[in-house]
């Protein structure tokens, strides 16, 4: 018997549980968990953390289970944060766009009053990019966004110092969903990249929030790439920075409460989503700030409380929270619901309530078929193996191959 075994049925056996309902509890065969419990089978993570919560082992039996990879997507490996990034690649890595030298005026050539319609111009065109961003494939707007990035840096090159400033903040926010749009078509090397020449553009701009929510998107990325640790500590920079507005600090939370989800930390997992519901309040937050992060989602505190649930292994609470979540976010918000939905047809699967995963996840092809997202590519990868254990029933078996058929075609596609 393995290690992990023996603590299983001598928690289950204390606690007067059957192996047939521990099963039920857990909503597992009861035949594999018989073969976890003499050891002829390892047990997975996710196992061990439903059987850790029902079991009331407060973090034993996980222990005993090594943490798997978490990568959710991307190629490459990660930018070297002591070297200077490559930003010309990113035009080779998504498509020739076409770049023609502006042969722009000087400052005093050109005018404020032009200056200062460009800036309103380029404002609307990231506006528009945004919510473009909900709707369409990353590598659509890939293309148009680079080449308004280059256009603006050249145009920050020939301005007034005041007009100047301007124009290096507004690239800041392009570099920033520039980044975001790299992480969803599964290239977080370039997302990294982008984010910290954000961060580069922003302390030229002298905007201390912008700068230091950058390492939020940071911190998303550790977690990504399955590094909780390094997520906590970004997380914690920016809640200790006094520079920090409390959308970025209320967002920091958030990941620091998924860094802690991910440990098994419930309690410290619960504070900080506690914190960071407090300080993403509105009145905590000023209604003229700069918006960072995510505005399409109903409900960001359900939905990342959510999230946690189902990485503390407690899937029923994380499907309310969840659904809930979904049920505010707008229908042509197709990236979000596509990423929370597949995270909720998870919750589904896990609790057992296999009816309302079929249907969800059949909305999540739909929204993640029009946006391409790596994001919910991975949680469906997770939904794909989870649906292994159902190859019995055939509504959920034909439900596998239609999931996996359209996580091959978007692997093709890129």
């Amino acid at each position: 018997m393995s290690e992990f075994g023996i603590e299983m049925r001598r928690l289950r056996m204390r606690r007067e549980i059957s192996l047939a309902g521990l099963a039920d509890r857990v909503h597992y065969d009861k035949g594999y968990l018989s073969k976890i419990e003499t050891g002829r089978l390892p047990a997975n993570r996710r196992l061990a953390i439903l059987v850790d919560v029902e079991l009331g082992a407060d973090g034993d039996l996980v222990a005993l289970v090594p943490e798997e990879p978490r990568r959710r997507g991307g190629s490459g490996a990660a930018a070297d944060p002591d070297g200077e990034p490559d930003w010309g690649g990113e035009l080779v890595a998504f498509g020739e766009a076409l770049s023609v030298p502006l042969a722009l005026r000087s400052a005093a050539g050109r005018g404020e009053a032009e200056d200062v319609r460009l800036l309103a111009h380029y404002r609307e065109e990231f506006d528009r990019h945004r919510r473009l961003s909900q709707q369409l494939p990353p590598e659509l707007l890939l293309r148009r966004l680079i080449v308004d990035f280059d256009t603006l840096m050249e145009l920050a090159q020939t301005a007034a110092p005041e007009a100047a400033g301007q124009l290096h903040l507004l690239s800041a926010r392009y570099a920033e969903f520039i980044g975001w749009m790299c992480q969803e078509a599964g290239r977080l090397d370039l997302a990294l990249a982008w984010t910290r020449r954000t961060a580069a553009l922003a302390t030229r701009a002298e905007a201390a929030d912008l700068a230091a929510y950058t390492l939020v998107r940071e911190a998303e990325l550790a977690l990504y790439e399955g590094d909780p640790a390094t997520a906590m500590e970004l997380a914690g920079r920016v809640l200790a920075d006094p520079r920090a507005r409390a959308r970025s600090r209320g967002l920091a939370a958030h990941r620091q409460a998924q860094a802690f989800a991910v440990r098994g930390d419930h309690a410290r997992c619960l504070s900080s989503l506690d914190h960071a519901r407090d300080l993403l309040h509105p009145e905590r937050v000023a209604q003229d700030e700069p918006v960072v992060g995510s505005v399409t989602v109903g409900g960001l505190d359900n939905a990342i409380a959510g999230w946690c649930h189902y990485d503390l292994g407690r899937p029923r609470r994380a499907g309310e929270f969840l659904a809930d979540a979904l049920n505010r976010t707008p229908t042509e918000a197709h990236r979000s619901r596509a990423l929370f939905g597949a995270r909720l047809a998870l919750a589904y699967e896990a609790s057992g309530e296999l009816e309302e995963m079929q249907a969800v996840t059949l909305r999540v092809l739909e929204d993640a078929g029009l946006v391409r997202s790596a994001g919910a590519d991975a949680e469906l990868r997770g939904l794909s193996r989870a649906l292994m254990r159902h190859h019995n029933v055939r509504a959920l078996r034909e439900l596998r191959n239609s999931l996996d058929e359209s996580l091959v075609a978007t692997r093709r596609a890129r």
